[in-house]
């Protein structure tokens, strides 16, 4: 599996954010670590101004696809009160199921499929040959078997009517964003600030580091397994290569 250089470039470019941001949280560790989320939260204005950057963020996540939709959930519901953070995350997810889906339709199906192709979820959800039936919609969103954005473009670039995939999308993730949203505000109960900011910073070269194993170790390998001349060879001789 070869890689061209703006892949590598891509892949490279991706590590050395995500480095900069972990070295640039250990520098504000303290800072961070001393945040009073309860404060923050308790005047009106930063709330106000915390509740666009939220919105935001979504924003990014809809036209980025890398943004772990849990963790937005998490931290929101740790940020805002319960019944507040809950609804701004269904307005979020509202957003994103959005930009995603009007994204969609400008690119084309032919060129969403091209995009889905390139991930591996993405290419799971191409083979599942989904309808645009309602209850279709519903149960893919109640299900979280494939990434949010994903199932927009590709919604989107199909045709199907905005106000129905909206609705039944906001309904169908519902129960996620209740139950993380929920979870978010317990944590920050059960385990004090610091603690949290130390794993989530800890997390940050894991992260990268499993990342670049996926991109140039465990997809090369499953490429050269499914490869054309490798499966020739496994069917002539009978056994996989490395056996004969």
């Amino acid at each position: 599996m070869k890689r061209s250089k703006k892949e590598i470039f891509g892949i490279f470019l991706r590590c050395a954010i995500a480095m900069a941001l972990f070295f640039v949280a250990i520098y504000y560790y303290d800072e961070l670590s001393t945040l009073d989320v309860t404060a923050f939260t308790a005047a009106t204005d930063n709330i106000a101004l915390k509740s666009l950057l939220v919105l935001v963020v979504y924003v990014i996540k809809a036209l980025t696809f890398v943004v772990p939709a849990s963790v937005v959930y998490v931290a929101v519901g740790g940020i805002f009160p319960h019944f507040f953070a809950v609804l701004l995350n269904l307005v979020g997810i509202f957003i994103e199921v959005s930009v995603t889906y009007f994204l969609g339709r400008y690119l084309g199906k032919a060129a969403v499929e091209k995009i889905l192709a390139k991930h591996e979820k993405g290419q799971r959800f191409l083979k599942k040959n989904v309808q645009n039936k309602g209850s279709v919609i519903l149960g893919i969103r109640a299900v979280p078997a494939f990434p949010i954005d994903f199932v927009s473009l590709f919604y989107g670039a199909s045709g199907v009517g905005y106000i129905k995939y909206a609705a039944l999308s906001v309904l169908g993730i519902s129960w996620r964003v209740i139950a993380f949203t929920i979870l978010g505000s317990a944590l920050f109960d059960w385990i004090p600030l610091d603690k949290i900011i130390l794993i989530a910073i800890c997390c940050i070269p894991i992260g990268v580091i499993v990342y670049l194993l996926k991109k140039f170790v465990f997809e090369p390998r499953k490429a050269a397994k499914n490869s054309p001349a490798n499966k020739t060879k496994t069917i002539s001789t009978g056994r996989p290569p490395d056996e004969v």
